[in-house]
Formats: C-alpha cells, structure tokens, sequence
C-alpha cells in the first residue's frame, strides 16, 4: 500500500504531543502540501500563522482575555491551553464574501482540506496532529491577537510536535454504514 494511503487510514487525533517539532524545512514541505487542496477559482482563500515558544504562551493570554469574568481555575486553564504542544499552525479563511462562483462554504472547505493535507503531510514526517476548534476559534480577543481581517476566519488550530507514548489505533467507522453503491 502506498505511504498516502497508509498515513490517511492510521491518522488519529494526538492530544499528547511533546518536541521535537516540524522545523523550517519540514514546514515548508508540509505548506507546499497544504496548498495543493481543492481551490475553485484559485481563490488561495488559506493562510498560517506558526506559533512556537513565547508565541503560544501569548495565545494562552489571548484565551485567558476572551473570558474576563472567569473564576481563576478557569483562567489558568485557558491559558495553558496552547501549551498542551511545542507548535500550532493557525489555518485561516480569507473569504470573499462578494465572489460571484465561489460560495464561502467552498472556499472555507479549502482551507479545511488544506488543513487535513497539513496533518497527513505531518504524519508523514513522522509528527502528531489534533485539529483543535471551538469557541477559541471565534472570540474577539483572539482575532485580534493574530491580527485578523474581518474577511477571516479561523478554521482551526492544528496542534503539532512528536507524539506521546504509543498513538491509539484508528477507529474506522464500518463502511456499510456510510456507502451506498447504485447501479
């Protein structure tokens, strides 16, 4: 079976990553990947934003701000939570809302692909991912610590560094369940 093949059917999400890291060269390798995704009308709707170091403890505040009524217990844990990997490459949409072909749901899917070609390109190289979201991805504080355009949108952190331990198995959802074949 071909390595593609074999890194997409043994991807799991790692919650548990530690250094090393991509560096530069395995960076480059894994954008020239990512920017092979899907793209109606050429659009090039993604762009990354590489956080290392102090950079993501700087998140952590950015998180910590996005609630300022929170108890202390839950401050802390929002600013820890950058720090559960070496790395995050920030994947973000800049949508044309106005473009007359290429609705925002293609151009935010781009970017998702894009993203997705980031972790098998990761795999690969021999790293860990986990495609973190949730309300992070949305708050105010956060789009302004990275310096978003109102035309942007945050798709996801993609934390990454060398798994932990041993990567659990892929669960693979039966396949009758989710193909029909016709004709």
């Amino acid at each position: 079976m071909s390595n593609i093949i074999n890194s997409m059917l043994e991807r799991v999400s790692n919650p548990k990553l530690a250094q090393p890291c991509p560096d530069r060269a395995q960076l480059e390798q894994m954008f020239k990947c990512a920017v092979r995704a899907p793209d109606h009308g050429r659009l090039r709707p993604w762009r990354f934003i590489v956080l290392q170091g102090e950079a993501l403890v700087q998140l952590g505040h950015a998180f910590e701000a996005s609630q300022p009524e929170a108890d202390e217990a839950k401050r802390l844990r929002l600013r820890s939570m950058p720090l559960r990997a070496p790395m995050i490459i920030v994947s973000i949409a800049t949508l044309d809302w106005e473009h007359k072909k290429v609705p925002v749901w293609e151009q935010q899917v781009a970017v998702g692909i894009a993203t997705q070609h980031l972790q098998l390109a990761a795999k690969e190289l021999g790293f860990g991912t986990m495609w973190r979201t949730g309300e992070m991805t949305e708050t105010e504080s956060v789009r302004a610590h990275l310096g978003l355009a109102d035309n942007e949108q945050i798709i996801g952190f993609l934390y990454t560094g060398t798994v932990e331990g041993e990567p659990r198995a892929a669960d693979l959802q039966p396949l009758d369940e989710i193909v029909e074949y016709r004709g």
